[in-house]
């Protein structure tokens, strides 16, 4: 009996210090935008399985939530996210390419792809719907797998607008610092924190739509609601302080805070206030975006990863249909 204490007082500390067997070091990805709108708008994802990995299968957690809520309706920017799970095989040098919707191909795999993946990726959700999607390596029973590596899948998406024909995305982030859902650095670069400035422009808002898609990272992204908060930002008299610069350089202060909880994405014309707007809407501007810290909020605001888009549709001025979509939040002119 004192040699199983001691067994068990020996095992106990192992794990303590080590971690447990399952799913210690799985890799894991975040996408952190997805956006369904049929019939119209979608999401392709491609999910690359490297060939240094040994899991079997992959696991797949969307994290998603309506687009719009009220009456009458207005954006989702704060309602909270439910979940949906599912395991598909893989195999060591698999690329397999998908549609979150549903449009293509039933959400099963697109491009021709032979190989059997045993049921659809579409997050099989009626309505429009704003979310992110976490991928790790798992066993047939969706169990977290160690794979000994930091960088064995990797990922890149695709937003479609099908009606116009326009597309823009990125790729996948790795927090490589961690393997598991917590996402608090993202690689160190890939968010934006309180007052972490990243410049931004924008074009006169009577021609062209202007968006940041937001999501906040931090701890159990695979459960957690995670809360943030964030403005746009000028410098008068050397003072950071909320609002922006007009085209010709002039201060405008715009006291406006954008909470964001789960995920969204904020269209520029609701983040500033209207005299802002119409100092603004022929000429366009630019501004600091950054987290906006608040001490009510101190304990749930989380860093974020941001990305920008802007677009026309069908202007005979700029050519017909045209977007231009990048991550913000990157490592790249911080101030």
């Amino acid at each position: 009996m004192k040699g199983r204490k001691i067994l068990g007082i020996i095992l106990l500390c192992f794990f303590i210090i080590f971690g447990s067997f399952t799913g210690a070091k799985a890799d894991t990805i975040l996408f952190p935008v997805i956006a369904i709108g049929l019939p119209n708008v979608t999401t392709v994802i491609s999910v690359m399985n490297l060939p240094n990995n040994t899991s079997t299968h992959l696991k797949y957690i969307y994290r998603s939530k309506d687009n719009m809520t009220g009456t009458p309706a207005t954006a989702n920017h704060t309602g909270d996210c439910t979940t949906t799970t599912f395991t598909r095989p893989t195999f060591a040098a698999d690329l397999v390419s998908f549609d979150a919707s549903g449009i293509f191909n039933s959400g099963n795999a697109m491009f021709n792809d032979s190989n059997s993946y045993g049921g659809s990726f579409e997050l099989g959700l009626s309505g429009t719907k704003r979310g992110y999607l976490l991928v790790t390596n798992s066993d047939a029973a969706g169990n977290r797998v160690d794979v000994s590596s930091n960088n064995a899948i990797f990922g890149e998406f695709g937003l479609l607008e099908i009606g116009f024909g326009a597309m823009w995305g990125g790729r996948a982030i790795n927090d490589s610092a961690r393997e598991d859902y917590d996402f608090t650095s993202a690689g160190t670069s890939n968010w934006i924190a309180s007052l972490i400035l990243k410049f931004v422009q924008f074009f006169p808002t009577n021609e062209w739509t202007t968006k940041f898609f937001v999501t906040p990272i931090g701890n159990s992204m695979d459960t957690a609601n995670l809360q943030g908060r964030f403005a746009l930002y000028h410098f008068p008299g050397g003072t950071t302080t909320p609002g922006i610069y007009t085209r010709g350089g002039t201060a405008q202060a715009s006291n406006v805070k954008n909470d964001v909880t789960c995920t969204s994405a904020f269209n520029l014309t609701e983040m500033i206030d209207s005299t802002v707007l119409s100092a603004i809407e022929n000429t366009g501007g630019y501004a600091a975006f950054a987290g906006f810290y608040d001490t009510t909020l101190d304990a749930t605001q989380n860093v974020l990863v941001v990305y920008k888009l802007e677009y026309v549709l069908e202007d005979a001025t700029y050519g017909g249909t045209n977007n231009n979509g990048f991550i913000l939040s990157d490592n790249i002119s911080t101030w």
